[in-house]
């Protein structure tokens, strides 16, 4: 899988370096939150995370492989997520699309608690 700048994606850190954090991604790849991402605080900030947290990243720079990450730009607007099923929608079709999204996450929702009941018993 090769992922692309914007992306955002969950991963899980595994180990925490003065080089910064690496994470595990979907697929076993390894990506990088640098500790310059974390600024001056980097020495501080670290103390704030831990190997097997899972952390939301987006990718900033993929290149033979290395991928690095970022966790203070996850929200930044510049970085488009190309991956993003809502990418293409357009502003009159939001309604709807946003209607249809919520009536298949209740619907998921009920069958998540019917197992839940069916598990609970």
């Amino acid at each position: 899988m090769k992922y692309q700048v914007g992306q955002r994606i969950t991963g899980v850190i595994n180990k925490i370096t003065d080089l910064g954090i690496f994470v595990t991604l979907p697929k076993n790849k390894i990506g990088l939150i640098h500790h310059k991402d974390f600024g001056a605080n980097w020495l501080h900030e670290r103390q704030n995370y831990h190997s097997g947290q899972a952390i939301r990243v987006v990718v900033i720079h993929n290149y033979r492989g290395k991928i690095s990450l970022s966790k203070m730009r996850v929200n930044d607007s510049q970085l488009i997520d190309q991956t993003n099923e809502f990418l293409q929608t357009k502003k009159e079709n939001f309604l709807s699309v946003l209607a249809e999204t919520v009536s298949n996450s209740q619907t998921e929702i009920k069958k998540l608690e019917q197992e839940l009941v069916i598990y609970a018993n």
